[in-house]
Order: C-alpha cells, then sequence, then structure tokens
C-alpha cells in the first residue's frame, strides 16, 4: 500500500497519508525537510547545502531532521508511481513519474508538499483520472432499493462508528486533507458528519464520532475506539483531491461482502438522491478497513472540486450517507 508522512519546519512529523493527500502545507512558508515513503522501491532527496543524499528503500527516511535544511527536489522509483510537489514561489509542478526529478536544484527553493499516486498511465496537471486504476472487481452484492426517508420511516438499531477524515492528528496539528482554494476536505466532512450523526440517531442507531467533537481524533483513535466499543458499522467520510473526477469511489477490504454492500448502498444512496454518479469500488485493504472488527468502508464522497456543489449541500449529503448505511442494515 502506498502511503508517505513528511517531516515540517517547525511541526515535525505529519500522521501517515494515504495515496493523493497533501503532505506537507501550502501558503504558510514551511519547508519539507524529512519524508518516509512505504510501498515504492526507492527514492532519494536534494538538500540544501548537501545535494543530492542517497537512495533508502521503502520505509526509510530521506532528508534530515534536526539541521533546519529544506528538501529542495526529490526522485522516486516505483512500480506505477506518479509524483508532485509545490514549490516556494512556484506552487504546484507537474507530475514527475518513474525516477524523474520533482522539485528544483540550484534555485535555493523549498519543497513546501507533496502527493503521491498509483496510475497506470503517466498523469498531467489537467488530468482528470480517467484511467485510475479501480481493482479488483467489486463483488457483486445484492443491493437493496434506497429507502425513502420520511418521519414514519422504521426505526433499525446497532451501534455505528462514524469517523470524520482528517482533522486533529495526534501530534496535535490540524490536517485539512485534499484542498481546493477555501474549501478543506476536514472542514467540509466534518459539516456532513454533523448532519449524517444526527438522521442516524433519528433513524434509531447509537452513534459515536468525532462530528460531535469537531473531528478532534485521529484515525488510529477512531479504529481503536470502535473496536473497543464493539461497533456494528465503521464508515469514515472522505473526499478526494481536486484533480479528481467525479463520483463517489468507496473503499472496503478485499473479499468483504459486507463491506462491499455497505459500498453500493452508499453508491446507490448518491444516485438517487443527489445525482451523483461513482467510479466504482476499490477493494484494497487500506488501514481502517483492515483493522477494523466490523462492516468497515472509507466512502469518498466525490472529488472537492468537481462535486463541491453537491457536497457543500450537508443536509442532504448526510441523507446519503445516513441513508446509505440505513439500507445496508
Amino acid at each position: 500500500m502506498l502511503k508517505y508522512k513528511v517531516h515540517i519546519q517547525n511541526k515535525g512529523w505529519t500522521e501517515f497519508l494515504q495515496e493523493g493527500r497533501l503532505a506537507g502545507t501550502t501558503g504558510e512558508g514551511l519547508r519539507l525537510e524529512a519524508i518516509i515513503i512505504e510501498g515504492v522501491d526507492e527514492y532519494r532527496v536534494h538538500i540544501q547545502d548537501q545535494g543530492w543524499g542517497p537512495w533508502v528503500k521503502s520505509g526509510e527516511v530521506a532528508g534530515t531532521v534536526g539541521q533546519g535544511l529544506r528538501i529542495e527536489a526529490i526522485e522516486i522509483k516505483g512500480d506505477q508511481i506518479n509524483y508532485q510537489v509545490h514549490v516556494q514561489y512556484v506552487g504546484w509542478m507537474d507530475w514527475a513519474r518513474d525516477g524523474e526529478t520533482a522539485g528544483t536544484t540550484g534555485g535555493g527553493l523549498r519543497i513546501e508538499a507533496i502527493r503521491l499516486l498509483h496510475s497506470v498511465e503517466p498523469i498531467a496537471v489537467d488530468d482528470n483520472r480517467s484511467n485510475f486504476a479501480i481493482a479488483p472487481k467489486p463483488i457483486d452484492v445484492p443491493v437493496p432499493a434506497p429507502a425513502v426517508a420520511n418521519s414514519a420511516q422504521t426505526q433499525k438499531s446497532g451501534k455505528i462508528y462514524l469517523a470524520v477524515g482528517h482533522g486533529t492528528q495526534s501530534n496535535g496539528v490540524w490536517d485539512p486533507g485534499c484542498v481546493d482554494g477555501d474549501y478543506t476536505e476536514a472542514d467540509l466532512m466534518l459539516a456532513i458528519g454533523k448532519v449524517a450523526a444526527a438522521k442516524l440517531r433519528a433513524l434509531g442507531f447509537t452513534v459515536n464520532t468525532d462530528a460531535d467533537t469537531d473531528n478532534d481524533k485521529n484515525i488510529a483513535v477512531g479504529v481503536a475506539l470502535a473496536n473497543e466499543w464493539g461497533a456494528d458499522v465503521y464508515t469514515s467520510i472522505h473526499c478526494d483531491y481536486n484533480l479528481a473526477p467525479s463520483g463517489t469511489l468507496p473503499i472496503v477490504y478485499p473479499g468483504s461482502e459486507d463491506g462491499v454492500r455497505l459500498a453500493n448502498c452508499f453508491i446507490a444512496s448518491a444516485q438517487v438522491r443527489m445525482g451523483l454518479g461513482t467510479r466504482g469500488i476499490i477493494q484494497r485493504d487500506d488501514w481502517e478497513v483492515a483493522d477494523t472488527n466490523m462492516t468497515a468502508c472509507i466512502f469518498e464522497t466525490g472529488g472537492i472540486r468537481p462535486d463541491i456543489g453537491k457536497l457543500l449541500d450537508v443536509e442532504m449529503f448526510g441523507e446519503v450517507v445516513a441513508q446509505g448505511i440505513y439500507d445496508s442494515m
């Protein structure tokens, strides 16, 4: 699984992020000083006053910590790995791939953020990820027709853990998730999560969620709480980065029929209630669906740029989430 974390000036190490996520900062004038990447072959960074460092293997540190030195460029080798950096005074540069240089050398410019992504084909700046690989093929699981929300809807019971994507990290630093202009993933999902939690409770479910406490729990805490509490369903809500195409994209553990059923119910709920299409279901052993002891789904609600109009309709999108869970149980 491709994931990565970075050491940021004055902030220290971030948590590990999944592919497509922004690691670092933009608009704060802070340098990246070191990086750890898992799921690639090897990588190296160009360090202020030192030049190119040695190639390191997956999971090893590239860069420096405690020396106040900026990373200026990076090269990464791996199967179908694309990477893009945000550079001082320049902004986001074009995507690099398979050992190509991302960043600058000789100009004294810091890298401030980075994101990585698997893709069969190289990615251009304006790429809409039309070739994004969704594999393996989703399991064919029957899905009930989406319920029509009304005051007389039959009550159901169950323990739901609803995690809001990103927010406060274990070191206390706020992680906005993906960002597009004034919109952040953490803020959008928090608003939707608050509505979804209220609607789930109105439907009879017992809900434990960091939406109640303004997204103050990181993923590790959420998974541990869900397991300890004995939740019946774990759902983590996210939205995809600004170059992603429109559509939902749930992620479930490979071979989990209950997970696929929940994902299909989310897809159907979004299609019926908002006319929002889907890019399918990814079956992948991401940590949130691999380490949870219950039916689990990471619900990518849509692209932060192409679907922003729908994501801002928090009342209806909260209904999408709540009714998707309702229909699956």
